[in-house]
């Protein structure tokens, strides 16, 4: 069934008001709204925009590139079969992530893989947040440093997995801190003490000779 409804933005009086970030969680919940309507255009916006952002954090969970694409597959798949059936999300991205995680950690047990990408075990408490932690940084050469070292998190080895997960959810996926400490069950204070963290390991690795 294809939904007879307006789902544009572009209508909105309002929509020169908003900043990018909120126009694209408004049109996501548009898109969504339609999807369970039975509208493949929706369907094929949100896989336009997810798909290659769950296929990269996938493979962060698990080395495994097959798995990873076939889970994102089986995900869409799912949410075209139970399209009737989802209901309301405050957050897609934070939905779908959450749901290709689980997808891929239940074929990994399945498939008796040896470990994640990531660690489930519990994170060690520290203090600070690691916003402020770049923030405070003066030299702008040494800030983009930082950046740098966060796009290329799988090649840095004295990080731990968890940290690596939170950096990459934080910094790349954009999720804000409270959806990651529900994605990964953990509390709120230690998403924010393992950024800072692991922050601090990368400023080291910028001045170790």
């Amino acid at each position: 069934m294809t939904a007879n409804h307006d789902y544009s933005l572009t209508k909105n009086p309002n929509i020169a008001l908003m900043g990018k970030g909120q126009r694209y969680r408004n049109q996501d919940q548009l898109n969504w709204k339609a999807l369970r309507y039975g509208d493949p255009v929706a369907f094929t916006a949100l896989y336009n925009s997810y798909s290659k952002l769950l296929l990269s954090y996938g493979r962060k969970v698990h080395n495994d590139r097959q798995l990873v694409a076939d889970s994102v597959q089986e995900l869409f798949t799912y949410l075209w079969k139970r399209k009737k059936h989802l209901g309301e999300t405050a957050s897609v991205k934070y939905y779908l992530i959450k749901a290709l995680r689980t997808i891929i950690i239940k074929e990994i047990k399945k498939n008796n893989y040896y470990e994640l990408n990531f660690s489930e075990n519990k994170i060690d408490p520290y203090t600070s947040r690691e916003d402020q932690i770049i923030a405070k940084e003066h030299d702008i050469e040494r800030k983009e440093s930082i950046k740098k070292a966060i796009k290329n998190l799988s090649k840095i080895k004295n990080l731990s997995k968890r940290e690596r997960e939170i950096l990459h959810l934080k910094y790349f996926t954009r999720l804000p801190n409270q959806e990651i400490a529900s994605l990964l069950n953990i509390n709120y204070q230690s998403v924010k003490n393992v950024g800072v963290r692991a922050i601090k390991k990368l400023k080291k690795l910028l001045v170790t000779p």
